[in-house]
């Protein structure tokens, strides 16, 4: 069985163990990450004019002499994207992304296949014209601060720059190449953080740009606010202009919070180029446009998706001369004036779409962790399975249009099990993941394997794999689903050996519970669950109310099963704290236990900042290394019908591995018309593999 190859003392990791090492398949797999020699991927940051090189495709491993429009086709999300050739170089307007998920907009370029070259379009020279003043916006935003439950419907802005709280002040500095004399405008957006009810308009401060007080800011509740205010003439000024927003003042209510989301910049400014570039629009008749390096390219880019070139204009003592209207937006480019790509990049070579693929265990993974994997793969092949490895890279490539989303995992399951000649019964997702996709905080994990983001009622959004298997959009999984939330080798390597040991262990007949003693309701699901279960009590430990120490001795007498009932966070059970991270290095069992949390948060393994307590079990030692959680805030009425559903499964040997009692679990789930249970199918994952056995008494 072949895991790679070695390239340059390298591990070059793609396709590996690939498909999927099953005896019927006659075709060899695709060669372990291989790149398409066709296909370029030129991953684009911001909106603006782009120039790609024939030293720029070099750099990227074509070697063109001359860029011919009849061999050279660009695309994104597969659809065609204008272009325009010029010096040999291929030129072409592109879009930042839209999606909450990816920092970059990927755009396709292929070799071998004719593009659209951009139309062209003669306007007036305008010999008469003036260089008038234009209408410009500055948008500043900055994200920092992520808050889940501010969210209202998918295009919500869940990102946010500073937080003004009473007695403070915020000081801004907006920098402004040029002014002109004219209308200017500022808009402030935010979110009230708190609400007193008592008190009209209970969010309020002073606005002052450039040392003037030009008004104060008010609005009402823990709701966003888009402020407006005009701007006096000559107020604004080349250079720094500094904007504060004052709550140093008591006002209206005594606890007065807010979030700063962006602010916009409405003004008027000359003509002039920044950086050999210039955008105009709300204009109308002949303007000049100069401050260009040399003679510059004119687009109208009122539809982004296919600009046209603008000709037969008239440049003369360093300006270009034009008539416009006022349905068009131009951006003028010099030729020091286009913006670089954030990368340009091979796209990867795959196979995926063949029908002739097959998989009981499908793994998606990076390339750095997928040799790691070897041992429980061939324990799966040996017990029956087979298995495919899947890196992310590739997916991306083959099903999202190079898009790295959550989005482009989902399309490619369902891909998989409505085509492939033995569809997947099991998705196991090895890598990390995080709420932070675009990185804003800078400590987004090397080995992303993303999740999908879905609204929850209790705290706006949180991340499901469960949606990623929802083959037929009745959001519900189609097929079991189980992560191992790691970034390293080290780790991946770990789990293997502890998940195969597990395997060959012995289960100790007996059930661990743990109730929260804050209510006595926990306590009484507790009971609920091992008697309809068919958990005899002199097979069933319940304590309630215990110290995190107690749970760890507990723990620690054996047990095939530990289920805590209550309230819980992040990182710990319980408000008494009845277990919590540091806890968990008490643990030492020579079986571990079947963990079931019917609690809040503690399987949220996205979170950028903090480890939940299920990823420190599932990493630790002697921890366990298969835990059913939750990734958001749900009600324990909801959680029983599904715990009951799964312990009665996880007894019953006509369910052999864990991933087939948590799949009939979630299949059992009401959900239909019922918010709450969608919640627990959408939030209730599974921390290990899918296609591990049960061992049961």
């Amino acid at each position: 069985m072949t895991i790679g190859r070695i390239t340059n003392g390298r591990w070059a990791i793609g396709l590996l163990l690939v498909v999927l090492l099953s005896a019927c398949r006659s075709e060899n797999p695709p060669v372990v990450g291989d790149t398409a020699p066709n296909l370029l991927k030129i991953e684009i940051a911001n909106d603006g004019l782009y120039q790609i090189t024939t030293a720029d495709l070099q750099t990227a491993g074509w070697t063109l002499e001359e860029l011919d429009a009849n061999q050279l086709h660009l695309s994104q999300a597969g659809t065609a994207v204008p272009y325009h050739i010029q010096n040999n170089a291929l030129i072409f307007y592109g879009q930042a992304p839209d999606s909450r998920y990816t920092a970059v907009r990927p755009y396709i370029l292929e070799s071998g296949k004719p593009g659209i070259t951009m139309t062209h379009t003669a306007v007036d020279p305008a010999k008469t014209a003036n260089q008038t003043p234009i209408h410009q916006t500055k948008r500043i935003e900055e994200n920092h601060i992520y808050l889940s439950d501010t969210r209202q419907d998918d295009h919500s802005d869940v990102w946010f720059w500073q937080t003004l709280e009473q007695n403070q002040k915020l000081t801004l500095s907006v920098e402004l190449a040029a002014v002109a004399d004219g209308p200017a405008a500022l808009r402030l957006n935010l979110r009230g953080a708190t609400h007193n009810p008592s008190v009209e308009l209970d969010h309020d401060f002073d606005l002052i740009v450039n040392g003037q007080k030009l008004t104060a800011i008010r609005w009402d509740g823990q709701t966003a606010h888009t402020s407006q205010t005009a701007l006096p003439p000559n107020l604004l000024q080349a250079g720094s202009n500094e904007i504060i927003l004052d709550n140093e003042v008591e006002g209206a209510s005594f606890l007065d919070i807010m979030e700063l989301n962006w602010l916009e910049l409405d003004y008027t400014a000359p003509a002039t180029a920044v950086n050999d570039r210039l955008q105009i629009s709300q204009t109308e008749g002949g303007v000049v446009l100069d401050g260009f390096s040399k003679q510059p390219l004119i687009f109208d880019i009122s539809d982004a998706a296919a600009p046209r070139l603008l000709t037969n204009w008239l440049y003369e003592e360093n300006a270009a001369k034009l008539t416009v209207t006022s349905a068009m937006r131009l951006a003028a480019v010099g030729p020091r004036g286009f913006l670089e790509p954030a990368a340009i990049r091979p796209s990867r070579q795959s196979d995926w779409h063949s029908p002739n693929n097959q998989a009981d265990l499908l793994i998606v993974t990076t390339d750095e962790l997928a040799p790691a994997l070897a041992p429980l793969v061939e324990t799966r092949q040996t017990q029956g399975l087979s298995v495919g490895i899947v890196p992310v890279a590739e997916i991306y490539d083959e099903f999202g249009y190079g898009d790295a989303s959550p989005d482009s995992i989902q399309a490619f399951v369902a891909y998989a099990v409505e085509n492939w000649q033995t569809p997947p019964s099991y998705l196991f997702l090895v890598g990390e993941a995080t709420t932070d996709y675009r990185d804003y905080q800078g400590i987004a994990p090397r080995n992303h394997v993303p999740s999908l983001l879905v609204p929850v009622d209790y705290s706006g959004e949180t991340v499901s794999d469960s949606r990623l298997a929802d083959v037929d959009g009745d959001m519900r999984p189609d097929l079991a689903v189980g992560r191992w939330p790691v970034d390293s080798v080290e780790d991946v390597e770990n789990l293997v050996e502890r998940t195969l040991a597990y395997e060959k262990g012995t289960a100790v007949n007996r059930a661990l519970f743990a109730a929260d003693g804050t209510e006595p309701q926990f306590a009484a699901i507790a009971s609920r669950l091992w008697t309809e279960s068919g958990l005899t009590d002199n097979e069933t430990l319940l304590l309630t109310g215990a110290s995190a120490e107690e749970v760890a001795a507990a723990w620690n007498e054996g047990g095939w099963l530990t289920t805590y009932i209550g309230h819980g966070s992040v990182e710990r059970w319980g408000k008494e704290d009845i277990f919590n991270n540091e806890t968990v290095s008490q643990l030492n069992t020579e079986t571990p236990p079947i963990v079931l949390q019917l609690t809040c948060l503690t399987g949220l393994f996205a979170h950028p900042e903090l480890t939940s307590l299920s990823e420190t079990m599932l990493r630790d030692e002697n921890g366990p290394v298969l835990l059913v959680a939750a990734t958001s805030l749900t009600l324990s009425g909801n959680q029983e019908p599904f715990a009951m559903s799964l312990m009665q499964h996880m007894q019953d040997p006509a369910y052999a591995r864990i991933g087939d009692a948590f799949q009939a679990a979630k299949e059992d789930l009401a959900i239909e018309n019922n918010n709450g249970l969608r919640e627990i199918s959408d939030t209730f994952a599974l921390l290990g593999d899918p296609s591990a056995m049960i061992i049961r008494p």
